[in-house]
């Protein structure tokens, strides 16, 4: 025994340190790991069954009105918002959403109770809110109802057991199981912190292309109601990135289409707000012209009362007619940005011009994919024609105020024309009708039908300028007369008032708009620049 006896020894010397150590063996930072990844695993809301596993249960269940036992039970759970057939789900079918709801309350075990809660949750979290199944929209509802009305008592089903935390998750944000889900991350998310919408979603287990996501998105959107105006214009270009996917988030056109309308309406209700092109040309992409798309904007631009907004619209369209008569004398016409006379005479008209459209010649049009060219040519979409028998770089800018036409042309050395809308030439009243792009040759907008022709000449002689004869001859045809001044005069004098900055017109006697402040302010030099001011030091801001 004297070997084995020496064996002993030698072991002993050998490992008793090391067994005297044994409380450090474990490393503590591998087993947090270790519990942190079980606990993801295994307490989380669960994931879902093989889709062909879940379609084959519910086609048995939909067949014969009851699940397949405890597995098909489990599968028919997880795919009650599933569409397995023409659109149909178990959440559009009033009968079999009972039966269903009906047996996973009804389970005599406390454990099957709790999964079926818990697969149902994810058929809560996965279907499409904003689905065109009306019915399926109120079998969600429902479903919503049920979980909100059966959470306190599943609570009790655990018998002792360790809530896990998917559940606690659930409890302290029962808002999402109820109307508005999303509200309360609302400002938060506004402000820029999404820590706790986060935490949220990874603790539930929401899917990244839930409907969870986005009505955070649109409870932001409502969250800015609660803005000063100021702060909400500061925003703005933000959210509107956030909205077209510009910052890496993919909204679909519903979700857009939703957006930007309460961002419309929203801007609609700051006093003088001045232009702001990115909201407009965002507004025209996404709701449409809001000259031809009128009841797509009357049917989602609408106010707190659920109405149309008829201001949100007349401001979008204000706008966009302003913007295009700019476009027009900017880049379509001779005139270009060095000589601004006819655009600020006919900008003073945009209040009263219902409608308008464009006859390019085959210059302009070549330009269709070019810089600022592509901008005005989706802006004018559906109402672009081609002028025919006229030099190539020339073009025509029609204009209906009320019964009448007025008629102007991109070279200078056109006069304008005036029509009577119940008098036009055959050409002309297929452009009231027609819908389609028409080639109008450039004869018939200076057809003898015209009731006026008016040369763009002053008359030193009798000391008026253009402007003045045109007034004096096209206002009482029209029985409408525009400020003497620039439409924008208005919204610059509550500007300044705002911010308690001078100002002075001086353009009677020959001279300038002047602003006498400098740039240190950011939001009033942003809306002063959008109506055409520019800035000089040490005098200011100035327009002509």
């Amino acid at each position: 025994m004297k070997p084995l006896n020496a064996l002993c020894v030698r072991l002993s010397s050998a490992f008793d340190a090391a067994l005297r150590g044994a409380n450090g063996w474990t490393d503590r930072n591998e087993d947090r790991v270790m519990v942190e990844n079980v606990r993801r695993r295994h307490d989380g809301p669960g994931k879902p069954p093989d889709p062909d596993t879940i379609a084959s249960a519910i086609a048995y269940f939909r067949s014969f009105g009851k699940p397949d036992g405890w597995r098909g039970m489990k599968s028919v759970c997880f795919g009650a918002g599933m569409e397995v057939a023409q659109g149909w789900c178990i959440l559009s079918d009033d009968r079999l959403l009972g039966v269903l709801l009906g047996l996973a309350q009804g389970q005599g075990e406390a454990r099957k109770r709790v999964k079926c809660f818990r697969f149902l949750l994810s058929s809560y979290w996965g279907f499409s809110s904003a689905a065109d199944d009306d019915n399926g929209r109120k079998g969600w509802l429902a479903l919503r109802c049920w979980l909100d009305d059966r959470l306190d008592s599943i609570e009790t089903d655990w018998q002792g057991e360790m809530v896990p935390e998917w559940f606690r998750i659930l409890v302290d944000h029962r808002n999402l199981l109820r109307d508005a889900p999303c509200a309360r991350y609302g400002p938060k998310l506004l402000a820029g912190d999404g820590s706790e919408f986060r935490a949220v979603v990874s603790g539930l287990g929401i899917p990244s292309d839930s409907w969870v996501r986005e009505e955070a998105l649109l409870a932001q959107i409502r969250a800015t109601s609660d803005l000063g105006d100021e702060k909400f214009s500061d925003i703005l270009p933000n959210l509107l990135k956030v909205v077209t996917g510009e910052a890496g988030l993919d909204c679909s056109k519903m979700l857009q289409l939703r957006c930007v309308s309460m961002l419309v309406s929203r801007y609609a209700r700051i006093q003088c707000a001045s232009e702001h092109p990115l909201l407009r040309d965002t507004a025209v992409s996404v709701i449409g012209n809001p000259w031809l798309h009128r009841e797509s904007w009357d049917a989602n631009v609408v106010d707190e009362r659920g109405r149309p907004d008829d201001g949100a619209r007349e401001m979008v369209f204000g706008w966009l007619k302003r913007s295009l008569i700019k476009d027009f004398f900017e880049l379509l016409s001779e005139d270009g940005v060095g000589d601004s006379r006819r655009l600020d005479y006919w900008l003073r008209f945009e209040p009263f011009i219902g409608d308008m459209w464009f006859a390019l010649g085959p210059t302009a049009m070549s330009r269709d994919n070019r810089g600022n060219f592509k901008d005005f040519f989706m802006r004018a979409k559906g109402r672009l024609h081609k002028l025919e028998a006229s030099p190539a770089d020339n073009n025509a800018f029609v204009m209906r105020m009320g019964d009448h036409l007025a008629v102007e042309f991109g070279a200078t050395d056109n006069a304008s024309y005036l029509f009577r809308c119940d008098n036009l030439p055959p050409i002309l009243q297929n452009l009231l009708s027609s819908e389609e792009s028409i080639e109008i040759p450039i004869y018939e907008l200076k057809s003898k039908d015209c009731i006026l022709r008016s040369p763009h000449q002053d008359s030193p002689s009798e000391m008026k300028s253009w402007e003045q004869k045109f007034d004096e001859t096209i206002c009482p045809i029209l029985g409408k007369k525009p400020t003497a001044r620039s439409a924008f005069v208005p919204q610059i004098e509550s500007l300044l008032k705002t911010y308690a900055i001078d100002g002075e017109d001086r353009r009677s006697q020959g001279g300038a708009f002047f602003i006498y402040t400098d740039i240190s302010h950011a939001l009033f030099n942003t809306k002063i620049q959008d109506m055409g001011f520019r800035y000089r030091s040490p005098m200011g801001w100035w327009k002509e």
